[in-house]
């Protein structure tokens, strides 16, 4: 990859807040109905749903941290009367909603249900690893996708530089597979040795162990309305692979983190995909040594993004060939144009548990 920059989503973040903003916290009624409205497509959803959705997906529903109505102003009461405006893509929405209600439906329908667990006191490790064990738990891996047409020639007018946009976006939707994005091969033989970053081999490997696919394809994959933006997204409940069960070794190459300006605090945060890296293995082994039942390490490893939320950056290049149409561009000689497209590809990888408050 011709970039490598890291980034932290902010510890502290307005968006667990966001469904609580217009209560007092001890008078929140969690089965309240909340109506949404996203962009034109209308849903009904209780406040403990939408309490129990990831950051990563709080942030790309509430971007302010705040409800707003159909008419763009903040709603500071909320009321099962008012309607919130989401701008956000109404069947993405349906799938996330999918995901989760079957993931809470399975641990209803547990043999053993353990009781709901509360974060308001501290839970060690071994505490943690056992929730992953008795509840279900999704990985959210989600993808911002920001393309940049260079122009083939000089002198094209807004018109043939708007076709040539839209027609990069029906290129790159066309594109499904997740780990393309990391530079993977999905054509090359499946035991063929690729080379892959070292930060991206060791992401591919930890999500491969942990119910991913080599071969996977987004769940839901859009362009967003009148923007040079792909919005990608992938939950996946979170697995083990019983041929690929052993933690990364120690000396896992390490990422350099670039702190971003909302986190700067007295204590120097580090981005949690690059921590992953060096600590995990640590990790791992110390919680395995206490732990009277042994927990698969690649549990342990993605610990470090429940509720974390971690963020990947990565920059690169390609060329795509686009059809031309000749009312649009009447003085084109050939039926083709190879256009070049720069692509900055932004991952968030979060890990959501059901039932745990």
């Amino acid at each position: 990859m011709s970039s490598d920059i890291i980034t932290q989503v902010t510890p502290e973040s307005a968006y667990a807040g966001v469904v609580g903003n217009s209560s007092v916290e001890g008078s929140i009624d969690y089965n309240t109905k909340i109506h949404l409205r996203l962009r034109t497509q209308d849903f009904t959803i209780t406040r403990d749903e939408l309490m129990s959705l990831p950051e990563s997906i709080l942030l790309g529903l509430f971007p302010n941290g705040v409800f707003l109505d159909t008419e763009g102003r903040i709603i500071s009461n909320l009321s099962e009367e008012d309607i919130v405006y989401v701008a956000f893509d109404p069947e993405c929405f349906q799938y996330i909603l999918a995901s989760f209600r079957s993931a809470h439906g399975d641990l209803l329908d547990m043999a053993t249900i353990s009781p709901v667990t509360s974060l308001s006191g501290f839970l060690s490790r071994s505490q943690l690893e056992n929730v992953l064990q008795n509840k279900p738990a999704i990985i959210v891996l989600r993808e911002d996708l920001d393309f940049y047409v260079i122009p083939p020639v000089s002198g094209i007018s807004p018109d043939q530089m708007r076709y040539l946009k839209v027609e990069t976006s029906q290129n790159l939707l066309q594109n499904k597979f997740v780990f393309s994005g990391l530079g993977y091969d999905v054509e090359a033989a499946p035991d063929s040795d690729q080379k892959l970053g070292p930060a991206e081999q060791h992401l591919f490997e930890m999500l491969c162990s942990s119910g991913f696919s080599p071969l996977e394809i987004w769940g839901n994959k859009s362009i967003e309305p009148s923007k040079c933006v792909i919005l990608s997204l992938l939950l996946v409940r979170l697995g083990s692979n019983t041929n690929n069960n052993e933690a990364t070794p120690p000396d896992s190459p390490g990422l350099n983190p670039v702190a971003s300006t909302s986190s700067l605090q007295s204590r120097k945060s580090r981005s949690r995909i690059a921590t992953l890296a060096s600590n995990a293995s640590r990790a791992a082994s110390r919680s395995l040594s206490k732990s009277k039942k042994k927990v698969d390490p690649n549990q342990t490893k993605l610990l470090l993004f429940w509720r974390k939320p971690a963020r990947k950056c990565w920059w690169s290049h390609q060329k795509t060939t686009i059809e031309l149409d000749k009312n649009v561009f009447p003085d084109a000689k050939e039926k083709t144009m190879e256009i070049k497209v720069h692509t900055r590809r932004v991952w968030t990888l979060e890990l959501s548990v059901i039932g745990v408050q």
